[in-house]
């Protein structure tokens, strides 16, 4: 019963358009309490809702008491596109260029909890994209979907690390994977490649990342040591992801969503900063651009602008 039941659900994720799917049972993960190391040393900057709901963060049972199995998803977003090496483009990063994941895993995990509870009377459960309380990435790993990688990433033999990650946390005992064995080896593609220094053998200081400085550094001006190593990124970074050995192995995405719109693979930054907030609104309505404000966006758009013109 419970391994037929265990292969419906995995059956019925992959049916669902999940590309990956894992299952670990609920308990504290091990490797939870760095999390609280990570803390402690500032790492997470201005990032001041990680240190919120801290036991929930540690132990999924926390968030959600009757947690008996945590299905995992991945869904690949890879598309056979470029970002442009031209000074005149700005780079945003590849999972922000299409539809908001967030929108289309959490519908997919909706309607995979509706047939679960169709199927198995009595089994219930609560879906997760990215902005509960619930450590996402050591999920995936638990539940063999991949292993975190050296760029703290969770790396994937057949996608590489191109995958947005989900959870199912369900009430019901399953047959459970095997985490999955870390094959990073002696490589430091990510850590060499890191042009403001904020990785070490699978740790990350957000506070030196280019995404975070981008993203989640909210209204402040971007630090001095940082304007010329932005490599024209105005949101998000790939490029710990884009040394990548494993991402050699990356496939393009059967998800149309995800493939860029508005020309987000190669946007020109004079155009992007004459946007009136309104315009920029309208154009990254649906877009995970969205996230970093205006205010936020202009601010690195000028900023990789000035450093251009200071290198002239």
């Amino acid at each position: 019963m419970k391994s037929t039941r265990t292969n419906r659900i995995k059956e019925k994720a992959l049916s669902l358009g999940f590309h990956k799917v894992g299952i670990a049972p609920a308990k504290k993960l091990e490797r939870s309490e760095y999390l609280k190391e990570w803390l402690s040393k500032g790492y997470h900057g201005q990032m001041h809702w990680m240190e919120n709901y801290l036991d929930k963060r540690l132990d999924v049972r926390e968030l959600y008491p009757d947690a008996k199995s945590v299905v995992a998803v991945a869904m690949n977003y890879y598309t056979p596109y470029q970002h442009s090496q031209d000074k005149k483009h700005g780079k945003i990063s590849r999972y922000a260029w299409g539809e908001d994941y967030h929108k289309i895993l959490k519908k997919k995990l909706k309607q995979l909890l509706v047939e679960i509870k169709s199927e198995y009377p009595g089994v219930d459960g609560r879906l997760f994209v990215d902005t509960a309380p619930i450590q996402d990435k050591l999920w995936a790993a638990e539940a063999g979907i991949g292993w975190q990688g050296k760029n703290t990433n969770i790396l994937t033999r057949n996608y590489g690390s191109w995958i947005f990650l989900g959870e199912l946390v369900l009430n019901a005992e399953l047959d459970y994977d095997q985490p999955m064995l870390d094959y990073c080896g002696s490589c430091t593609a990510c850590i060499d490649a890191c042009p403001t220094q904020a990785l070490e053998p699978y740790k990350i200081d957000a506070t030196k990342c280019i995404s975070y400085l981008t993203i989640e550094m909210w209204d402040k001006p971007i630090p001095d040591a940082y304007k010329d190593k932005l490599e024209n990124w105005i949101f998000g970074c790939d490029i710990c992801q884009d040394v990548c050995p494993w991402n050699r192995f990356e496939k393009p995405t059967d998800v149309e969503s995800f493939h860029p719109q508005n020309s987000n693979e190669m946007p020109l930054l004079n155009e992007l900063q004459a946007l009136s907030e309104d315009v920029f609104r309208l154009r990254f309505r649906k877009s995970p651009v969205s996230r970093s404000k205006y205010k936020n966006f202009i601010r690195n758009v000028n900023a990789v602008i000035k450093n251009q013109s200071a290198d002239r």
